[in-house]
């Protein structure tokens, strides 16, 4: 999927900002984060999220959190890579509309590990 991804004309690979997998960038803003093989976070717009959750929540594939305009989407299925690459369309046109971006789903909702002071 990720060699795919990156022959679309205006996205970009890197490391995401949580630090775990590789992200998407479109202009500048991470749309995409794909943490493990079972999971990526996916950046739509709130407006969006919110007018098709139902619909999202039914697929079975994809998690989405009140508010939030990240979507996490389950990669467990042949067809959830399917899904994944017709959300990239919505993702990039969100993307368009400036809007202040949110840490993606993994970053906000994994535990962070505490640091040790050297002392104690």
């Amino acid at each position: 999927m990720a060699a795919q991804l990156v022959t679309w004309p205006g996205l970009s690979a890197g490391r995401p900002s949580c630090g775990t997998g590789r992200s998407f960038n479109f202009r500048g803003g991470e749309i995409l984060h794909l943490h493990t093989g079972e999971e990526a976070d996916l950046r739509l717009s709130r407006g969006f999220v919110e007018r098709l959750d139902t619909v999202l929540v039914d697929s079975g594939q994809v998690v989405v959190r009140p508010g939030d305009d990240w979507v996490t989407v389950l990669l467990d299925t042949d067809t959830a890579g399917a899904i994944l690459i017709s959300l990239m369309s919505l993702a990039i046109r969100a993307a368009e509309e400036p809007v202040p971006a949110r840490p993606c789903t993994w970053e906000r909702t994994r535990p962070r590990p505490r640091l040790r002071a050297p002392w104690g």
